[in-house]
């Protein structure tokens, strides 16, 4: 009994230590994506300078390979198949993710990679990638949730994963809509109609909404994991024999020393009453 509780408290640390960096990911995956919305539609001077820096260049390092640290310390930590399934999905795409990344900064690392091309289909492939994305976190942070308690989980994975795939397929008709499929390689079109600019900007803003709420999920699976790693070490702190006595214990023992002495003097008192 020692051995599986010890397992489901090492599976519950990992899980959360998994969320953990699954949730930093997000948080700077939100935030990239909400300076880019701004610098969109505003264009401010500062939001514009931080585009020309190298900070910004290199911004998707802790949102990819966070990611894939992430998923891979969630793959395996539970037996059910359907976990099994959707956490090895999820590792297989934050690896093309990766493989995807040392495609775009392979150059700059010095791998000496020839030129591969196809910048539009990649950037393409990482944003269909994306949606699955969402849409396996949410389902995996609701199932853990779920299992601690949270009544309120499964509903919110389930509108989670229905907005994913909204914006999926709204995505699609604007990589339809935008694709050049008379050259090869794929090239992308001019936002030249009202429909592109529209498909442009619904994805966008789905797609915002989606990766705030997946965040959001990830987030409450950490504090969730935490408390129940926190609630299992006092438990056994509780029922460890050999702890240290606490001030209440020492209170008790107090108490339990003073009652006889308070009794014995008692009897002497009327001991001596009855001299007299």
């Amino acid at each position: 009994m020692d051995q599986e509780r010890e397992q489901h408290r090492r599976t519950y640390q990992l899980c959360r230590l998994g969320f953990g960096m699954l949730s930093f990911a997000l948080l700077v995956a939100c935030a990239t994506m909400i300076l880019g919305l701004v610098g969109l539609f505003f264009r401010p001077g500062a939001i514009l300078w931080i585009f020309r820096t190298r900070l910004w260049h290199w911004c998707d390092v802790p949102v990819v390979w966070g990611s894939l640290l992430g998923t891979y310390l969630l793959w395996g930590r539970w037996s059910d198949t359907g976990w099994q399934r959707r956490s090895g999905l999820l590792l297989l795409m934050c690896s093309c993710d990766a493989f995807l990344w040392f495609l775009e900064h392979g150059g700059e690392l010095g791998l000496r990679l020839s030129e591969v091309g196809h910048e539009w289909l990649r950037m393409e492939i990482g944003q269909a990638l994306g949606w699955a994305q969402f849409a396996l976190i949410a389902s995996l942070s609701c199932d853990l949730m779920a299992h601690l308690g949270v009544e309120q989980a499964p509903e919110a994975g389930k509108s989670t994963r229905s907005l994913a795939a909204t914006g999926a397929v709204v995505w699609f008709f604007y990589f339809l809509e935008q694709t050049n499929w008379q050259a090869w390689p794929l090239r992308q079109r001019q936002l030249d109609s009202l429909e592109s600019l529209l498909l442009f900007l619904g994805f966008n803003m789905i797609s915002t909404i989606t990766l705030i709420q997946v965040t959001a999920l990830s987030v409450a699976t950490t504090r969730q994991a935490g408390r129940m790693v926190a609630e299992m070490d006092h438990e056994d702190q509780e029922n460890d024999l050999f702890r240290a006595p606490s001030e209440t214990d020492f209170d008790l023992l107090s108490v339990q020393h003073a009652e006889p002495s308070s009794g014995r003097e008692g009897s002497d008192y009327r001991g001596n009453n009855n001299d007299f």
